[in-house]
């Protein structure tokens, strides 16, 4: 599984505990690598725990988590990602954000 190129061994465990082995063979890994490099570059520093329990970010096409960062970054200010990190549940809106852009592309 490609995981084990983002993920050391302990963190790769809990993965494996949280989500089922099927919905995880069916993450698209170009995608996944897009995502990762998108949140490394806005300082996410955080990025294992991200991968704990936002694993569904992933799944968002890159250009709209990209959108939905822009978002959140205009309404917290430069420090945003140190900001994330102390409070994970805005990774929720990140996720509602990009999802939002995705559906409103389709239409």
């Amino acid at each position: 599984m490609f995981l084990e190129k983002y993920l050391n061994e302990f963190y790769l465990d809990l993965v494996y505990d949280n989500y089922e082995e099927d919905y995880l063979k069916l993450l698209d890994e170009n995608n996944f690598e897009q995502v990762y490099k998108l949140l490394k570059n806005n300082n996410f520093y955080f990025l294992d725990d991200i991968i704990l329990n936002y694993l569904e970010l992933f799944e968002i096409e890159e250009k709209y988590v990209e959108l939905a960062i822009g978002d959140i970054k205009s309404n917290l200010g430069d420090n945003f990602a140190l900001q994330i990190g102390q409070n994970m549940t805005l990774i929720d809106k990140i996720i509602e954000f990009a999802i939002r852009y995705s559906e409103n592309d389709i239409r």
